[in-house]
C-alpha cells in the first residue's frame, strides 16, 4: 500500500531542515510575497527558494511552493512573473488558491502539477471532479468537512490526489478567507498579511458617549451573551484579565482520526504551522510521523486500522508543546469553540534548550537555553532517533564559568553521560526536554 505523505509547514530554511530530520516527506513554503504567510515568510526571495528545493531533494524529499495570494488586478501580472521564475527552480508542486491563475498555469506550464490550496474551499465532489477536469493533481480539502464527506470525496475521486489538515491553528472563517485582520489593522489576509487577529484575546468595552467618542471598560463581571439563544452559556472574560479568545477556537489535533484517513487512502496530512518554533515544528512531526507508520504498518499486514494503533509515544509528544487546548476539528462534526481556555500549558514538560553543536574535543552539547533548567532536573534528550533519558554531569554557562542552572536567552555547554552520545549526526538536531515530574 501507498503510505500517506506527511507534510509540514517549512517558515524557513531551519525549520525545512528540522521538519525533514524529523520525518516529514514534504515540505510547504511561502513564495516571497505572494503567499498566505507572505508578511512572516523565511523564503525572502529566489535564493533561498532554490537552496530550499535543492536541500529537498537532496534528502529525496519534496518541497511545494505555495503561492495562494488572491491577487487584485494591480498584482496579476507581477505575479505571473513571479510564478513564472520560481517554475525555474523545479518545485516539485505549485498550491494555487485562484482559479484564474490555475487557468493560466495550464496553459502557460501544463508539465507544472498544480495543487488547489484549501483558500479555493472545495467542499463536495463535484468540485472536486471540476478542478481535476482542469488539470489540478490535488486538492486541499476545506477545513469545515467532516470525516465521512472526507472519505466519500476519496471514494467517488479515487484518482485525485486529496490532502487534508491533521494539526494546528484553524481560523474563524472559512478555510482562512477571513476579513478581520483587514478591519483591524489593515493587513490584508488574503493578500499575505494576516496579523492573527482572531488569534488575540478581547475585551469588553461599552460606549459612554452620545458621540460614541468615549469608550471605558466595563467595572465588574461582565459576559457576552447570545440574545437569539439565551438557553447556550454566556462567553465569559477570563480571569487571567487578558480577555477572552472567543474569536479563535482551540486547536486542531487529528491524532484520533489518523487511523480512518489511512485506511479511507487520503494521500497527504498537512500539519498547520509555518511560523512556530522548530521545537513545536519537531515534535508535532514527530507525534504524525510514528501515527502515520503504526496505521501503514497495521493495513500492510492485513490488519484493520484502529485508534488503538496510535501510539503512546505520539501523544506524549503532543503533550510537550504549548496550546490552546486541542480538538478533532469538524473531522467528529462541529464543536464549541474555545471560550474557555486561553492557553494550555504543555502538560509533559518543556523544551529547555536546543542543541547547537556537539563538540567532541570536549565532549559537550553547545545549547541555546530556552527555559531555566538545573542539573537536577529530570530531563530527556530528543533528536529524530527518539527520546532518551539525558542525566547532566557538569554545565557551563555563557562565560565559562561552571554552573548548576543555565537561564532562558543565554547560549551554554552541558556534558551528559556518554551512551546518549551515540548518534553525533542525530544529535545536532536535538533538544533538551524537562519532564513535568508532577505528571509522571
Amino acid at each position: 500500500m501507498k503510505v500517506p505523505e506527511l507534510l509540514a509547514p517549512a517558515g524557513d530554511l531551519i525549520r525545512m531542515k528540522y521538519a525533514f530530520a524529523y520525518g516529514a516527506d514534504a515540505v510547504y513554503a511561502g513564495q516571497p510575497a505572494f503567499s498566505l504567510r507572505a508578511r512572516e515568510n523565511g523564503f525572502k526571495n529566489l535564493d533561498d527558494l532554490a537552496q530550499g528545493i535543492a536541500y529537498a531533494h537532496e534528502q529525496g524529499k519534496k518541497f511545494y511552493l505555495t503561492s495562494n495570494v488572491i491577487p487584485r488586478n494591480v498584482k496579476v501580472e507581477s505575479f505571473q512573473k513571479a510564478l513564472l521564475a520560481a517554475l525555474e527552480l523545479k518545485p516539485d508542486a505549485l498550491i494555487v488558491a485562484d482559479p484564474g491563475f490555475v487557468g493560466w498555469l495550464r496553459k502557460t506550464s501544463p508539465e507544472t502539477e498544480v495543487h488547489l490550496s484549501v483558500q479555493a474551499n472545495t467542499t463536495n465532489y463535484l468540485a472536486a471532479q471540476f478542478w481535476r477536469d482542469l488539470g489540478v493533481r490535488r486538492i486541499i480539502l476545506s477545513r469545515e468537512l467532516r470525516l465521512s464527506e472526507i472519505l466519500e470525496i476519496k471514494e467517488r475521486n479515487p484518482d485525485l490526489e486529496l490532502e487534508v489538515f491533521v494539526h494546528g491553528a484553524v481560523c474563524m472563517a472559512m478555510s482562512g478567507r477571513c476579513m478581520l485582520s483587514n478591519w483591524v489593522t489593515h493587513r490584508d489576509a488574503n493578500q499575505g498579511a494576516c496579523d492573527n487577529s482572531c488569534r488575540m484575546p478581547y475585551r469588553l468595552y461599552a460606549n459612554e458617549g452620545p458621540q460614541c467618542e468615549d469608550y471605558r471598560e466595563h467595572e465588574g463581571n461582565f459576559s457576552l451573551q447570545r440574545t437569539d439563544r439565551p438557553e447556550l452559556p454566556p462567553v465569559a472574560l477570563d480571569e487571567d484579565t487578558w480577555g477572552t479568545y472567543f474569536m479563535s477556537s482551540r486547536d486542531l489535533c487529528a491524532l484520533d482520526v489518523i487511523p480512518e484517513l489511512v485506511q479511507g487512502g487520503l494521500d497527504s496530512f498537512k500539519i498547520e504551522g509555518r511560523t512556530r518554533s522548530v521545537y513545536y515544528l519537531s515534535q508535532v512531526v514527530r507525534a504524525y510521523r510514528m501515527a502515520i507508520d503504526a496505521c501503514a504498518c497495521a493495513l500492510e499486514a492485513g490488519s484493520p486500522c484502529s485508534v488503538d494503533l496510535v501510539p503512546g509515544e505520539s501523544r506524549r509528544a503532543i503533550s510537550f508543546v504549548d496550546g490552546r487546548g486541542f480538538m478533532p476539528g469538524f473531522l467528529r462534526g462541529p464543536l464549541p469553540q474555545n471560550y474557555e481556555s486561553t492557553h494550555v500549558a504543555a502538560e509533559g514538560g518543556c523544551v529547555c534548550a536546543q542543541v547547537l553543536d556537539y563538540e567532541s574535543t570536549t565532549g559537550a552539547y553547545r545549547v541555546n537555553v530556552k527555559n531555566p533548567f538545573t542539573m537536577d532536573d529530570s530531563l530527556e534528550l530528543m533528536t529524530p532517533a527518539g527520546m532518551q533519558p539525558c542525566e547532566v554531569t557538569g554545565m557551563v554557562d555563557f562565560r565559562g564559568a561552571a554552573a548548576d542552572r543555565l537561564n532562558p536567552g543565554t547560549e551554554g555547554r552541558i556534558f551528559v553521560q556518554e551512551d546518549v552520545l551515540q548518534n553525533t549526526e542525530m544529535a545536532k538536531f536535538g533538544f533538551i526536554v524537562k519532564k513535568n515530574t508532577a505528571n509522571l
